[in-house]
């Protein structure tokens, strides 16, 4: 994907939701905790994901088991490493809405039924975008 399409992205990342309105009218506003005194550990990065090979891009699936509390930052988060580092984040779920839709994320959608193995899946997106790694979304969303 083009940075275009990540500056596009970008632009249509806002933190706040849209309102649904068949739920009736909306709660009290939430207020965050802040991040006074959190310190956050990163990993140290894969050299997978810097192997580029012959095409100069590089792939990472996010897991999104259960929904995000807030998916905009973890949106921010995956586009601005997409523009600033050459890297493509797909999103990998069985969610019907995993909260990067919105967004313009590409979303691998997981279609559980019998004798579907959700790891046999993974592992086919793996292998069919070569990804650098696979990584939860909740992991990318606490980020500092």
């Amino acid at each position: 994907m083009t940075p275009e399409h990540w500056l596009a992205v970008l632009s249509r990342i806002a933190p706040g939701e849209p309102v649904d309105l068949d739920a009736g009218a909306p709660g009290p506003a939430r207020t965050g905790a802040g991040l006074a005194g959190r310190i956050a550990a990163t990993p140290p990065p894969s050299p997978r994901l810097w192997d580029r090979g012959d095409t100069g891009a590089s792939w990472i699936g996010i897991r999104v088991d259960a929904p995000l509390a807030d998916p905009a930052r973890a949106a921010l988060r995956l586009a601005a490493a997409a523009l600033e580092r050459g890297v493509t984040p797909v999103i990998l779920t069985s969610l019907d809405s995993s909260g990067f839709e919105r967004f313009g994320f590409r979303i691998e959608r997981f279609l559980a039924g019998p004798g579907v193995d959700r790891a046999a899946w993974e592992a086919e997106m793996a292998a069919f975008w070569s990804f650098a790694l696979i990584i939860d979304a909740v992991d990318v969303a606490s980020l500092g």
